[in-house]
């Protein structure tokens, strides 16, 4: 058993967009500089397809994950929605050594290359409130992206030499290798999480939401794990985030207490204010009419829907799935494509 390390993550993932006051080729060029340090990274292993060629048999599918936190959680600046600026230029770095901005609900970190290794720059943009965090982390120089992150950030991530197949958390994170099954167009070829025994389907969403380190103690993640493996075979180490007490947590290094962790992090989720996931540095802060520590389901999509004063009069604005059904699958169970949170029945 690898030695419990005193180490966390904390860090997050995703983005919106610059609008750089450039002339258009200098543009070009920071664009192309950007992209070649991403490209660096990415090397296709031959047992994996890329989400893209899952699209041409799953396209509803498709078309919901690609909307995700999850499909958007690295891009490159140039991909960042229009809608937002960022304003790179504080980041006191230079632009053509980013690599990627990390996160997209609330918070953007920026990925960057720095004395041949990448990093994560210690400044955070809050997304809503449109201005810096006030955050000090004197150590970011050691906080390696690829030791530390990558695994949760990108698919098919290779440890034995840190590269990956695809940017942001894609089809194959979660259904493991595709090459094969899109080849012989065969469900015998891939991962079914729905014949999966729930503690295994659990395990996939514990492997990048719980903490610990890989069993060589050089991975702040689960390095080598794929949908359907044993976690316990590949993540160890676990510590207690903040807001845990003896309660939920016991240190005791049993598959028990990560799943306690991982239950006490999904009631987080809905948490009105203060962070939401030390990972990701997501802080929010929504003051409820009742004054309660948590989240309605209805104010939970406020948090990323915001255009309920567009709605007509006659719009029954306490309830917003009377109108907006979440996609259902044909075994009537809700999709978790789109939103990976559960409605009320």
């Amino acid at each position: 058993m690898v030695k419990r390390s005193i180490l966390l993550s904390i860090f997050a993932l995703m983005a919106y967009s610059p609008l750089f006051a450039e002339p258009a080729s200098a543009t070009q060029s920071l664009k192309s500089r950007n992209t070649a340090l991403v490209e660096k990274l990415i090397k296709q292993r031959s047992e994996y397809a890329g989400s893209k060629a899952c699209m041409e048999c799953h396209n509803d599918i498709y078309d919901e994950w690609k909307l995700t936190p999850h499909a958007r959680m690295m891009r490159k600046p140039s991909e960042l929605d229009e809608k937002d600026v960022v304003p790179f230029k504080e980041l006191n770095y230079p632009e053509d050594k980013i690599i990627s901005v990390l996160g997209s609900h609330y918070v953007h970190r920026f990925v960057v290359e720095a004395s041949g290794s990448y990093v994560v720059l210690p400044k955070i943009w809050d997304i809503h409130q449109k201005k810096w965090l006030d955050s000090n982390d004197k150590n970011w120089t050691k906080r390696y992206w690829l030791k530390q992150c990558a695994g949760c950030h990108s698919t098919g991530y290779n440890p034995k030499n840190d590269t990956f197949i695809e940017a942001g958390v894609g089809c194959e994170a979660c259904h493991g290798p595709g090459a094969e099954h899109i080849k012989k167009k065969s469900p015998d070829y891939i991962t079914s999480i729905k014949k999966m025994d729930p503690k295994y389907q659990e395990m996939i969403c514990m492997s990048c939401h719980t903490s610990g380190m890989d069993e060589s103690g050089e991975y702040l993640f689960a390095a080598g794990y794929k949908p359907g493996d044993n976690l316990e075979n590949f993540y160890s180490g676990l510590t207690p985030k903040p807001g845990q007490t003896p309660d939920n947590f016991y240190g005791d290094e049993s598959l028990e207490d990560r799943e306690r962790q991982w239950a006490f992090l999904k009631s987080r989720l809905f948490l009105a204010s203060g962070l939401t996931c030390d990972y990701c540095q997501n802080f929010r802060e929504y003051k409820t009419a009742s004054g309660s520590k948590y989240l309605t389901y209805d104010q939970y999509c406020l948090t990323c829907h915001t255009d309920k004063s567009d709605h007509p009069e006659e719009s029954p604005g306490t309830n917003c799935t009377v109108c907006h059904q979440p996609n259902v699958h044909l075994n009537n169970k809700l999709s978790i494509h789109d939103h990976k949170f559960r409605f009320k029945d």
